[in-house]
């Protein structure tokens, strides 16, 4: 059987939109203000035959996709 692929769609912080992205890319996410745990900073893998990744900041709280994904990975 074929796994499904999970996807998340997340907001750019600064009014810079939205975008979708598998959840296979992202490589680790961490809180970009620890002190009141408002939004989060994400690591994604670049595809292709490039190396390395790269950082984004959203607006979405790290607990709040913590909890997007282990719902959808429990489904």
């Amino acid at each position: 059987m074929y796994e499904s692929v999970k996807f998340i769609k997340l907001t750019r912080v600064e009014g810079y939109g939205t975008f979708v992205i598998n959840l296979h890319y992202i490589v680790k996410m961490k809180t970009r203000y620890p002190e009141t745990g408002k939004g989060t900073l994400v690591w994604i893998a670049k595809d292709g035959n490039k190396s390395g990744f790269e950082m984004i900041e959203v607006e979405e709280d790290l607990d709040v996709i913590i909890q997007y994904l282990s719902v959808k990975n429990n489904s």
